[in-house]
């Protein structure tokens, strides 16, 4: 057998199957390339996810919802950034009352489970339970009681849905226990500071209960957060206005290249000769009627304005009194 046979039954070996073989078509064997780990990631050349989660969430042992594994979750509630990031699930959780509406909305972009929250503070009771039975009817894979909850009120959520429940805390204490025994199945670390304390002594009260955190800003908290036993790490992006300003100044440093080479191009040609500039169109959107200078608002001379209009006034012909309509009776029809 030729070493092109050889090359080609060994291909079916494990050790031969992440190659390819190029071969010119004579039975010169061709140059082994090895393949990449796994298929190509597919991007497209406009719809893609420009907000990335950290690397470092990435070492989290994540937890599997519905047959999803989730180490990532977006803290946020603008559409535009769920819509461009790719998280393993949102955690869309507001400082306002819950409303079914924010819900739909945000179900309606998010291609990631979504867990809203339903209350704890302002919300409690009855209308919280409702609250997250709307939520599960509507599509959210999971619904976040904020931390002042009850263990009551836990319960009778737990007791009206289906989706877990993620109980927020801010210490382990007797509260948290009974939070866990009312049936919270996920438990959400607030901590602040004392995040990876509060973790670490809730990871051994209860080694395979599912728990969230915060990243935090820098590698090293996020690693120490991880360390801790967090299963998943919630990770706030950067804002629109942070985005929109970092993409301007992008904007404005290329045209400056562009301008100098254009200057370049034109001192080189022998053209010096600057054109005139055209004055900027002033900004009316912000300024009173007083400061728009002439020439870009038409305005009505106050001569013309005070003037009264030639020709009669209108006077109505029926005089202050509607005709008579004629009655048609039963029989007029």
């Amino acid at each position: 057998m030729s070493d092109q046979s050889n090359a080609i039954a060994g291909a079916d070996q494990p050790s031969a199957r992440r190659s390819i073989i190029f071969t010119d078509g004579t039975d010169a064997i061709g140059e082994v390339v090895p393949a990449a780990d796994g298929p190509s990631p597919i991007e497209g050349r406009l719809r893609k996810a420009p907000l990335r989660v950290p690397e470092g969430y990435g070492k989290c042992t994540g937890f599997t919802l519905f047959g999803r594994r989730i180490r990532s979750l977006l803290y946020s509630t603008d559409v535009a950034v769920i819509r461009n990031s790719n998280a393993d699930a949102i955690f869309a959780v507001y400082p306002f009352t819950a409303q079914p509406a924010i819900t739909q909305a945000l179900l309606t972009v998010a291609e990631a489970p979504l867990f809203v929250g339903v209350g704890g503070g302002t919300t409690t009771g009855r209308r919280a339970a409702e609250l997250a039975a709307v939520s599960e009817m509507q599509g959210a894979a999971g619904v976040v009681l904020n931390s002042p909850a009850t263990p009551d009120m836990v319960a009778q959520v737990v007791s009206t849905v289906d989706i877990p429940v993620v109980a927020s805390i801010t210490r382990f204490d007797e509260v948290t226990r009974q939070k866990v025994e009312a049936g919270a199945r996920i438990i959400n670390v607030a901590a602040g500071r004392n995040t990876a304390a509060v973790i670490r002594e809730l990871r051994e009260a209860y080694p395979n209960l599912p728990i969230l955190a915060t990243g935090g800003k820098t590698p090293e908290v996020t690693g120490a957060t991880v360390e801790a036993g967090a299963n998943a790490l919630i990770w706030a992006p950067p804002s629109i206005t942070e985005l929109q300003r970092d993409m301007m100044v992008r904007y404005r440093e290329r045209e400056a290249v562009e301008a100098v080479g254009t200057e370049d191009a034109s001192a080189a040609a022998g053209t010096t000769e600057a054109e005139p500039a055209v004055p900027p169109m002033p900004d009316i959107t912000d300024m009173s009627v007083a400061d728009v200078p002439a020439g870009v608002v038409d305005t009505v001379p106050p001569e013309a304005e005070a003037a009264v209009p030639a020709g009669k006034p209108f006077v109505s012909p029926f005089k202050s009194r509607l005709p008579r309509l004629p009655f048609l009776g039963r029989h007029g029809r």
